[in-house]
């Protein structure tokens, strides 16, 4: 029988201590919720609802936990070949319940907030993602490797990435800022908001969203608004195909700095949109790229 989540939280959160019987590890997630496991007993069946926290799970060394994930996990390889959970935002709690999870990582915008409270109400712990910064990222490594017995063992690995991180930006502070307009789609032409993560890894390497304003995370612009702004990088995710298409839709714009002088470019789309460990390699990527601008 399942140990009553509320009654471990209060145990641990409450008490001088947990006891022996009692004991667990207990993290909170990002809608501030308390999320607990057993430390007796460390989760052998966890189900991982977005890719990146497959990837979150298996940087902190628990690819060999994990009994399914969502069809858009494709990272490492070693996670490719698993039962696949398709569309988790439409899955149904009983669906999920048929696993027989000791642990479900999810996605805050990619699941429904109704199957959280159900499987919680189950007795299954649901650690719900929804990092917004660099440092919420390195957080929700630190959450997941408690949740899945790999703490502290994994602290220097995490410690490493941060400083990794704050290296770069460290590296590029002081830079010429440099101009960008991040494209999200383009009809509508959909970009970034100043609250968005990609907006702060543009700023640690020296890049100035030019829609840093916009208070929404996906604004909503208008062509002319985007020439007046005149970005000097055009960036998007996608593939060789994707940015051939994104070279075409601008090339008509040659007022646009970025256009003349061909900084229109393309990211693959599992780094960049990504909220896990690949970041890094997003950021050093897009600092070599506005280096080369300078």
């Amino acid at each position: 029988m399942r140990l009553n989540v509320l009654g471990v939280v209060l145990a641990c959160l409450l008490g001088p201590a947990c006891n022996t019987a009692l004991a667990a590890t207990c993290v909170h997630d990002d809608t501030g919720q308390p999320v607990c496991i057993r430390s007796a007993v460390p989760v052998k069946r966890v189900l991982s609802l977005s890719p990146h926290l497959t990837e979150i799970a298996a940087y902190v060394g628990g690819v060999g936990q994990l009994l399914a994930v969502d069809d858009s996990s494709n990272h490492p390889n070693e996670v490719v070949k698993l039962p696949r959970i398709r569309q988790p935002w439409l899955a149904s709690t009983e669906s999920l319940l048929a696993y027989k999870p000791d642990l479900v990582l999810a996605w805050q915008s990619g699941i429904s907030q109704t199957a959280v409270a159900q499987l919680r109400a189950a007795g299954v712990p649901v650690f719900v993602s929804e990092p917004t910064s660099v440092q919420a990222v390195a957080e929700n490594m630190v959450a997941v490797a408690k949740l899945m017995g790999h703490w502290p063992a994994q602290a220097q690995k995490i410690d490493a990435w941060r400083a990794k991180m704050a290296s770069l930006q460290t590296t590029h502070a002081g830079k010429l800022p440099v101009r960008v307009f991040y494209q999200v789609w383009h009809q509508p032409l959909m970009t970034l908001g100043g609250k968005h993560l990609v907006t702060e890894i543009l700023a640690m390497c020296g890049g100035r969203n030019v829609f840093a304003d916009q208070p929404g995370l996906s604004p909503t612009v208008n062509l002319e608004t985007v020439i007046s702004r005149k970005p000097s990088v055009i960036l998007a995710s996608g593939g060789a195909e994707s940015e051939t298409a994104l070279k075409i839709q601008w090339s008509t714009w040659r007022s646009i700095p970025a256009v003349a002088m061909g900084h229109v470019h393309t990211l693959p789309p599992d780094l960049l949109v990504r909220q896990g460990p690949r970041l890094l390699e997003a950021t050093e990527r897009i600092c070599g790229l506005l280096d080369s601008v300078r």
